[in-house]
């Protein structure tokens, strides 16, 4: 079989049978192509060999420039297709079996707001509307991706409750509860004008459903009318919420499940943004500068 012909079925079967969200398919499509205009998508998928797999990376690393982060998603991609494929029998085994390929991500600490930032954000979230105003409360009080909120649908939030069901990334599900009262009063008005456009709960003016890249203006668009002198992006906020509740005491396995996140190893790169924290408040207070004289004097 044909390589191209084989990605085109792995895409139907991400679609159809994986129901995976339009962005990722989106993004399956696009690392596929570029494999294949790398590979010659008109050879056989059985020919395609581990060394082709590392000239790719290599290629994607020292021609391209990507960022590792961009390298490793794309590997990640290919690695899927043919482990697809062999499953499908359309292949013995993966070419990945043949070659030992680690892309190395450098650890970078979570960008995230501080409280002064957050405060900000929060008093001027309105200045572009409703919608967006209860967006941005969402991403800071839940941790929620942007894309967890955009399909956000109205059934799935309980003001009763405080509780709030996410379908996150692979279709699985959460829950996740909002407990501020003046948040959920917003949240019971803000849904009242809402339950006659059905699915969606953050919808644009024409009752269309907002998408993620709306939503990612929108936020930039509030942190500059807030006086913040970075770029604001919805993955800072749900930074800064993880942040915030590890600072606050909240137990790290708590944080985990608020977020989603599979391994509790991803959740504890938070903890080195609270270390962070930790060290500059002590660096601010000082407050061993009266006690202590230098050493001999």
């Amino acid at each position: 079989m044909r390589v191209l012909l084989s990605t085109k079925a792995f895409i139907r079967h991400c679609v159809d049978e994986r129901g995976l969200a339009p962005h990722t398919i989106a993004a399956y499509t696009q690392d596929l192509d570029e494999f294949l205009r790398r590979i010659n998508g008109g050879s056989e998928l059985s020919r395609v060999t581990g060394v082709q797999i590392v000239d790719y990376a290599t290629f994607l690393t020292k021609v391209r420039g990507l960022a590792p982060a961009t390298v490793k998603r794309r590997v990640a991609c290919i690695r899927a297709f043919f482990r697809w494929a062999v499953k499908q029998r359309l292949r013995a085994t993966s070419p990945f079996d043949e070659v030992s390929l680690r892309v190395r991500i450098p650890e970078r600490l979570p960008r995230c707001l501080d409280s002064h930032e957050t405060r900000m954000l929060m008093k001027h979230r309105a200045d572009y509307g409703r919608a967006g105003a209860v967006a941005i409360a969402l991403l800071v009080a839940t941790g929620m991706r942007v894309s967890e909120v955009t399909n956000l649908a109205t059934a799935s939030v309980d003001c009763d409750s405080g509780q709030i069901r996410i379908t996150g990334k692979g279709d699985r599900e959460r829950v996740v509860f909002v407990t501020n009262r003046h948040l959920l009063r917003e949240l019971a008005g803000f849904l009242a004008t809402r339950r006659h456009a059905g699915y969606g709960l953050v919808l644009t003016t024409d009752s269309g459903p907002m998408s993620s890249r709306a939503v990612r203006r929108l936020v930039a668009r509030v942190g500059r009318s807030a006086g913040l002198h970075r770029r604001v992006t919805p993955h800072m906020l749900r930074h800064t919420a993880a942040t915030l509740l590890l600072e606050a005491g909240t137990d790290i396995r708590f944080v985990q499940r608020l977020l989603g996140h599979r391994s509790i190893v991803t959740t504890q790169l938070y903890t080195h943004v609270s270390d962070a924290a930790l060290k500059d408040a002590l660096v601010r207070s000082d407050f061993l500068a009266s006690y202590l004289e230098p050493f001999g004097q």
